[in-house]
């Protein structure tokens, strides 16, 4: 009864667990499912702004109760993008973060990889190029480790982007080298695009114009094969950057051409307004180098106007420019004037070094009054540029030797520890490996130990069977002897004296009264002869009895004569049944009293010594005292023979005492039992 509560019980116990798991599972399910729903509302354009935002931060929430596996970690990363299309570029790199680090946590290098690309997006967006630098550089590592080609080229083009941007256009142009190698393995047709342009673009600011013109040209052969979607406009954009080459050349008919080529794309104003202002006011800046004032300057005006809508701040500089190019060329000085200072400011809040110098080299040649001061400001402010532009690409460089170098100190780090972790593996397979051959030298010895008591053993029992046999042969020839005793005198003596008895019982006179008498007496000498045989034979049957006796006797007096110098004396307890007393007692207690003479003749130099054996209810007490040197029993360590007598006395589970003192002579007490238990 009690088994099948038991039984029901964890059944129970079971379902309930089992339950559990499954509405876990159910809930975590739905979980998935309303996600799915949420994020899809955040990325449809159908919806209007706060309903795509509050979608998308529910699907935040729901992110936040999920475990930390690979798929909630990308569920992070799709709700990130979600806030970079909605301009959310906080929420953006809050939620990146959070990626981030559960990346780290669990050491996912692909969502580390994507985190990391992702944060410099939002540095690169907020303009803060040294973070973003930093972060498409670890980016990039990851992405090595991960082997992914394609992402690795993606992230140097995007440093050699930031470069550019900041004027170091030599690092770009290499940056852009290295991207170009990764991404043509990837082969991605519009990167591949993107890097040839920003090549050519490169290589126009260092004034390597025909090089630039190359690298654009090849850019055009890649949008000729209709590789990237026409909508982006990738025609119109490369053909005004040759245009802008054959202009700085002042091969003004060469950039009108390509400025117009670009300028007639179809659907360049609706799909990219930006690139169509660009065009349009390249176009009526060649138009005014070449002295043509068609559409001019309303051309100039249709381009800042949607710049100005479009705030693109670096285009509305240039604009300004051209429009006071315009009319200082009209000879209109005040409206030359005021664009060119309008400019300038623009340029001085923007912080743009480079446009600023554009703006000082117009307001030179409109105010010529002023153009030295101009020339002063412009030498200064070029000064400062060449020493920014510096230190931007040191800065650059020093963020990927600072990037490289940890690396390479975290690589040390894992190798060090690794090289830790072997060599305490290693020292403690030492250690083992020490112990193991202590413990097999242990046994070695100690199964030689046994392997010598053993064959001392043998030879005690061979010495004891040796005696044994002598005892025997002297018992056969003495059962000889007394049989023809008995055979030749008292049965002889006897019989000579019943045959005499019975003739004299035949007379009665006084001779034979006296001759009775004298057989009579004979035949109490006889009787006595054969008291004396039988006292005779007791004392064999005791000799036979106490062989082991005899033996022990033999070993003291052989000591004796080995040791003239030492008077030896001895007891061994009558008391003692020898032959009740098992052969394993008897070969250790010769072998305990043999290594104890040898150790006091080699070591003690004694003058006496004494053994005795005696016998209580159940135990055999064994005492042999010397009064030899002796030694410090706490400082000296246990010889082999010492060793030998207590591994002994264990084997027949008695007890060892041992007791010495320098010059006061050594004792060893010993006590085993007589009734041995059996060894299990």
């Amino acid at each position: 009864m009690k088994k099948r509560t038991l039984l029901l019980a964890f059944v129970f116990v079971f379902l309930v667990h089992c339950s559990d798991n499954k509405n876990t599972f159910s809930d975590n399910s739905k979980k998935q499912d309303s996600l799915a729903i949420f994020l899809d509302n955040a990325f449809d354009e159908n919806l209007n702004f706060n309903e795509r935002y509050s979608n998308n931060g529910k699907a935040l929430k729901i992110v936040e109760t999920l475990p930390n596996d690979s798929n909630n970690r990308k569920n992070y990363l799709r709700v990130s993008i979600r806030y970079f299309n909605l301009n959310k570029f906080d929420d953006f790199k809050n939620t990146t973060e959070k990626a981030k680090n559960l990346s780290i946590e669990v050491n996912d290098t692909i969502n580390l990889a994507r985190a990391y690309a992702f944060l410099g997006d939002y540095y690169k967006k907020i303009t803060k190029s040294d973070s973003a630098f930093l972060y498409y550089n670890q980016a990039e590592k990851e992405y090595i480790k991960l082997k992914d080609n394609l992402k690795i080229g993606e992230m140097y083009l995007n440093k050699a982007e930031i470069q550019f941007n900041n004027r170091d256009f030599r690092g770009a142009e290499n940056t852009a080298y290295i991207a170009m190698k990764f991404l043509r393995l990837g082969k991605d047709s519009y990167l591949e695009y993107q890097a040839l342009s920003l090549i050519g673009m490169c290589l126009t600011e260092l004034t390597e114009y025909d090089n630039a013109i190359d690298f654009h040209k090849k850019a055009l052969l890649i949008v000729d094969r209709n590789e990237i979607p026409t909508f982006m406009q990738r025609r119109a954009s490369t053909l005004n950057n040759i245009g802008l080459i054959y202009k700085n050349k002042n091969e003004f008919a060469l950039a009108l051409q390509n400025f117009r080529a670009a300028y007639n794309e179809p659907n360049l104003n609706k799909d990219d307004p930006a690139l169509y202002a660009m065009v349009l006011d390249n176009l009526a800046h060649a138009k005014l180098k070449e002295n043509d004032f068609t559409d001019l300057p309303g051309s100039f005006y249709t381009a800042l106007k949607i710049r100005d809508s479009l705030k693109i701040t670096t285009g509305i500089i240039v604009n300004k420019i051209h429009i006071s190019e315009y009319y200082d060329a009209k000879k209109q000085k005040d409206s030359a004037l005021k664009y060119a200072n309008e400019a300038h400011s623009l340029a001085l809040s923007s912080n743009s070094i480079g446009h600023q110098l554009l703006t000082l080299k117009q307001l030179g040649n409109v105010e010529t009054e002023k153009s030295n001061f101009y020339s002063k400001e412009y030498v200064s402010l070029s000064d400062t540029l060449i020493q920014t532009e510096r230190k931007v690409s040191e800065k650059f460089a020093r963020i990927e030797f600072e990037t490289d170098e940890f690396k390479r100190q975290k690589e040390q780090l894992t190798i060090q520890n690794r090289n830790i972790i072997l060599f305490a593996l290693l020292a403690f397979f030492i250690v083992v490996l020490l112990y193991i051959i202590r413990d097999q030298r242990s046994r070695n010895a100690r199964f030689k130990l046994r392997e010598a008591q053993q064959r001392a053993n043998e030879e005690i029992y061979a010495l004891m069977l040796s005696q044994q046999k002598k005892l025997d042969e002297v018992v056969q020839k003495e059962k000889q002897r007394i049989g023809q005793e008995l055979h030749d005198g008292v049965l002889g003596r006897l019989f000579g004296a019943r045959l005499n008895l019975d003739s004299l019982n035949k007379k009665d006179d006084e001779q034979a009264v006296a001759g009775r008498n004298h057989y009579i007496s004979e035949l109490k000498n006889i009787e006595q002869d054969i008291r004396e045989i039988s006292h005779e034979l007791n004392r064999e049957k005791y000799a036979l009895i106490n062989n082991f006796v005899a033996i022990l006797t033999n070993l003291f007096e052989e000591q004796k004569t080995l040791s003239e110098d030492t008077d030896l004396k001895y007891n061994i307890d009558s008391a003692i049944k020898w032959d009740k007393v098992g052969n394993n007692i008897k070969i250790n207690v010769y072998r305990i009293i043999q290594e104890s003479l040898q150790n006091i003749n080699k070591y003690a130099s004694a003058k006496n010594v004494s053994i005795n054996l005696i016998k209580d209810a159940d135990n055999l007490h064994i005492n042999i005292i010397d009064d030899g040197v002796g030694f410090d029993v706490d400082k000296k360590s246990k010889g082999i023979g010492l060793q030998n007598i207590e591994s002994r006395v264990t084997s027949c589970h008695g007890t060892f005492e041992l007791k010495s003192k320098k010059g006061k002579g050594t004792s060893i007490a010993i006590d085993i039992p007589l009734e041995q238990q059996p060894t299990t």
